[in-house]
């Protein structure tokens, strides 16, 4: 009994000494950051918020909590506290992933400020921005024109929050949205058939629904059949329902797959040609309603900057041709993404960081003129764009409806929920009808040097100022808003 017990003794001290080691704070700190870079911003804001219930004010603790927070669709706010700690002591030697760096990066400024943006919180959004600007030699350490247009971006959200759309949203329901997060719709122009993606348990899934008598199907989950481990969404359908074009992300890449419908389950998606699909990122494609063209961005060699739109035109059999820029009038700086032509053909839909934008991605359209050119995009409105990022409205018909997953709507039933969107005809506000006063009055006005009279006369039946003057002289009474 003795020789037992010397022996587990040993044993569980050397398993405290590894749990010890293990919950070491650089240790955790060290997993925070392996979290981070993979992209599981949700495993490393949990593991940052355990170093800061250490050491709450410490500023890059905070900071990078803020980062994590950021990166997660719909809890991009919860950063803002973080940032506001972080701020207090900034660096301009930040070293990053060291556990000994006790400051926050000087650019935590610039991430605060696009976390107001997204909140809602223009001015200040705008005052951080202004404080990031602010540090001596800026325009050599930091890229200006991004910060600029997110500036402008803050001043433009106010034009064009002041004209919002008259729009309906439907939420799709049961079976289509759940309690879980609902996202990256694509249809049949008809509406009949619907792939989708829903968070599980372990993993993003893909379903497959079809509408039968007017109503969604309960969704089937596709995502062994096309031979995704979690890595593929889809964006865009064919016409008939038969092709279904995903992209696949890799750890260093992301492709364009398609797969086919045999008529009873979806084949294993492959990935198209050298002339989609290159060593760059590839990380959305649409395709035509009449099947001949696909759209798709990419960060290739030649783009205008970040992503660009390109299109291809199919070959004979089922190949596709050599890739094509859209150019200037969609294309931009900065990136741009999600782009479906309507099924009418005559609008084109996309996604820019770019253009008239009030941060972050918003939608925007090109009409295409009688050749078929595109016309100069425009912001779609508000609030289909948002201070948030917008990405994947997918339009029907000419695009006055179309769908579009969206974040913490006013009941929604999880934390992102796929909408039916129809944007209605403009309402302008109602003129005022009916005399301005209760009763009739005279104003009258004296020059205090001569002593000479103006009246003005209002009659409240027929709602109008007359001028009573004995004098002769002509004048004009204007009516207008304060400076």
């Amino acid at each position: 009994m003795k020789k037992f017990i010397y022996i587990l003794i040993p044993l569980f001290v050397n398993l405290h000494l590894s749990y010890a080691q293990k919950e070491a704070p650089e240790n955790i700190f060290n997993d925070a950051e392996y979290f981070f870079t993979t992209g599981d911003y949700e495993e490393a804001a949990y593991l940052f918020l355990k170093l800061l219930a250490l050491q709450p004010d410490h500023p890059n603790f905070n900071f990078r909590a803020g980062m994590s927070f950021l990166n997660i669709p719909g809890q991009e706010i919860k950063a803002i506290p973080y940032f506001e700690k972080a701020v207090q002591k900034t660096s301009l030697n930040y070293k990053p992933k060291s556990y000994k760096e006790n400051n926050a990066p000087h650019h935590t400024y610039f991430y605060l400020g696009n976390a107001y943006r997204i909140n809602n919180e223009l001015v200040k959004a705008l005052e951080s921005y202004q404080k990031f600007k602010d540090i001596k030699n800026f325009e050599k350490k930091y890229n200006v024109r991004i910060t600029e247009n997110e500036i402008e971006s803050c001043e433009r959200a106010k034009i064009i929050k002041d004209t919002p759309l008259n729009l309906v949203f439907s939420n799709l329901g049961e079976p289509i949205n759940s309690g879980k997060s609902n996202h990256t719709p694509v249809l049949t122009p008809d509406e009949s058939i619907m792939v989708f993606m829903k968070s599980l348990q372990f993993y993003e899934a893909i379903m497959h629904s079809v509408k039968v008598n007017g109503k969604w199907t309960q969704p089937v989950n596709i995502t062994p059949q096309v031979g995704s481990d979690g890595d593929m969404i889809p964006t865009s359908l064919s016409q008939d329902g038969n092709e279904l074009y995903l992209v696949k992300k890799a750890e260093n890449n992301t492709d364009i797959y398609i797969s086919r419908w045999n008529g009873s389950a979806w084949s294993k998606a492959e990935p198209l040609n050298s002339n989609i699909n290159t060593k760059a990122d590839e990380t959305f494609a649409s395709l035509s309603t009449d099947g001949k063209s696909l759209f798709f961005t990419s960060n290739r060699r030649g783009s205008r900057g970040g992503l660009d739109i390109y299109v291809s035109k199919k070959q004979s059999g089922r190949d596709w041709g050599a890739a094509q820029n859209l150019g200037p009038l969609i294309n931009t700086e900065f990136d741009e993404e999600s782009p479906y032509l309507s099924p009418d053909g005559k609008t084109f839909y996309f996604s820019s960081k770019g253009h008239f934008n009030m941060g972050g991605f918003d939608v925007f359209y090109s009409k295409l003129d009688k050749d078929g050119r595109f016309t100069e995009a425009v912001n779609i409105g508000f609030p289909i764009s948002t201070t948030y990022d917008n990405t994947g409205y997918l339009p029907l018909y000419d695009g006055k409806k179309g769908y579009m997953a969206m974040l913490n709507q006013e009941k929604s039933i999880g934390t992102k929920d796929i909408y039916r969107i129809e944007i209605l005809p403009y309402i302008a506000p109602k003129a005022f009808k009916g005399p301005r006063f209760e009763k009739d009055f005279v104003i009258t006005l004296t020059d205090t040097k001569d002593g000479k009279e103006m009246r003005i006369l209002y009659e409240n039946k027929t709602d109008q100022f007359t001028i009573i003057n004995p004098c002769g002289e002509e004048y004009t009474i204007t009516i207008s808003d304060p400076e």
